[in-house]
């Protein structure tokens, strides 16, 4: 084989090699072109809360418990200061989705889905579609209230900055302090997020427990955690509290995962 022969050979497969990259590329740009344009959407449909209020037009129709403006607005006021996200809405575009994550001055902006298993939502839009981006999603071990002792959340590390991204600058106590908590929205009540600690985890060696044999193991969880945390936190807890665990992937440290523990409480429980 001559040189020109294989000069050419070699260009001929860096060629395909390029396009095949480009192709990629312009794929995984669409992609996340889509799940943006998804999520305003969705966005536009969960925080919208103009409605529309009818009045009596004749006095015929006035009884002592006509609903007026005045009460009409009090009730969504009073909605809207449990959680201003519309639920009832949201419940239309799917049955699947369990509340809704914010982290005030981010990204972090989005629904929180569950499926049957823990796969389903990690290249899923809320809509159901195909989109690699995903959705954060409960893990289908949970119940879906929030009830349990220990909830985790998934969503993806995304290179446009986008689903839980942010959630990884956690790792930096700056970003702690600037942001001490989370707000989590559900169609019953709102909750806040005390991060308690932020840990990267080996997932070669460990699983989520649920289930545990004591509120001594419990608390151990979580002091282990807490000793080895990215940022230092003064959050007291007990055996009563509840925790979620936000959970994405990192490229800090091989084979891990960021978690980033946080305590439940009510917007009123919360002091800063």
């Amino acid at each position: 084989m001559g040189k020109k022969t294989a000069l050419l050979i070699i260009l001929i497969f860096s060629a395909v090699g390029a396009a095949i990259a480009g192709k990629k590329l312009f794929t995984a740009l669409n992609e996340y072109k889509a799940g943006e344009g998804i999520y305003e959407e969705i966005s536009e449909i969960a925080y919208a809360t103009t409605q529309t209020v009818s009045t009596p037009t004749a006095i015929s129709d006035i009884t002592e418990n006509t609903i007026t403006p005045e009460t009409e607005e009090s009730t969504l006021s009073e909605k809207r200061k449990r959680s201003p996200v519309d639920f009832d809405r949201l419940a239309e575009i799917s049955p699947d989705i369990r509340g809704w994550i914010q982290l005030e001055g981010t990204r972090v902006d989005y629904p929180v889905m569950q499926s049957k298993d823990n796969d389903y939502y990690l290249s899923r839009a809320v809509n159901g579609e195909w989109n690699k981006v995903g959705t954060p999603f409960m893990d289908f071990r949970n119940n879906g209230d929030f009830s349990d002792r220990m909830t985790v959340i998934y969503g993806h590390y995304m290179g446009d900055g986008s689903m839980f991204t942010d959630i990884h600058n956690y790792k930096s106590q700056k970003f702690y302090d600037e942001h001490p908590y989370i707000d989590l929205f559900t169609p019953d009540v709102s909750y806040r997020l005390i991060p308690v600690a932020g840990v990267f985890q080996n997932v070669e060696y460990w699983d989520f427990t649920f289930d545990y044999e004591s509120d001594e193991a419990f608390l151990r969880q979580i002091d282990n955690w807490k000793a080895v945390s990215t940022f230092k936190s003064d959050t007291e807890y007990d055996a009563d509290d509840r925790f979620i665990v936000l959970t994405l992937c990192t490229y800090d440290v091989k084979n891990s995962r960021y978690l980033l523990i946080g305590k439940i409480t009510t917007p009123e429980e919360f002091v800063y």
